[in-house]
Order: structure tokens, then C-alpha cells, then sequence
């Protein structure tokens, strides 16, 4: 019986990351806005007008998501403090 070539079994690269994420993904991860929620949610409305402004629906209205979204994180601070 031939045995089969298994090389490219060898010359595969190990994955040094178990939980699937590969490092562009990680590093996005690690990335937050900076500032407190009402900055970036002024900043993120800011987005959102000058995407508006160049006819991009989609992205303006992914940017009123994001502002809406650190509203309520600022809101929610607010509740606790």
C-alpha cells in the first residue's frame, strides 16, 4: 500500500489563538472610543450629518444607531450615580 504525501499537513501555520478571533479581529476589539458617552455620541451624530450630507443613507443611519447607543449608555450612568 502507498502511503499518501501528509506535508501540507506539516506545513500548515498553528493557530496561536484558540478562541477562533485572528488578529486583525482582536485588535479592533481592543479599540474603544474615547471620551465620555455625550462626546461620542456628538461625535458619532457628527459622522452621521457628514454622511447624510454625501448621500450615504446606510452609513449615516449606522452612525445615528451608534450616537443612539451611547445616549443610553450616558442615561444609564446617570440612573446609577
Amino acid at each position: 500500500m502507498i502511503k499518501k504525501n501528509n506535508s501540507f499537513r506539516r506545513n500548515r501555520p498553528k493557530s496561536l489563538n484558540k478562541n477562533g478571533i485572528n488578529g486583525y479581529e482582536n485588535k479592533i476589539l481592543k479599540q474603544k472610543p474615547k471620551g465620555n458617552p455625550l462626546e461620542i455620541k456628538m461625535k458619532y451624530e457628527n459622522l452621521a450629518k457628514d454622511a447624510s450630507s454625501a448621500g450615504d443613507k446606510v452609513a449615516a443611519e449606522n452612525y445615528m444607531q451608534h450616537a443612539e447607543h451611547f445616549l443610553r449608555i450616558n442615561n444609564s450612568n446617570k440612573k446609577t450615580d
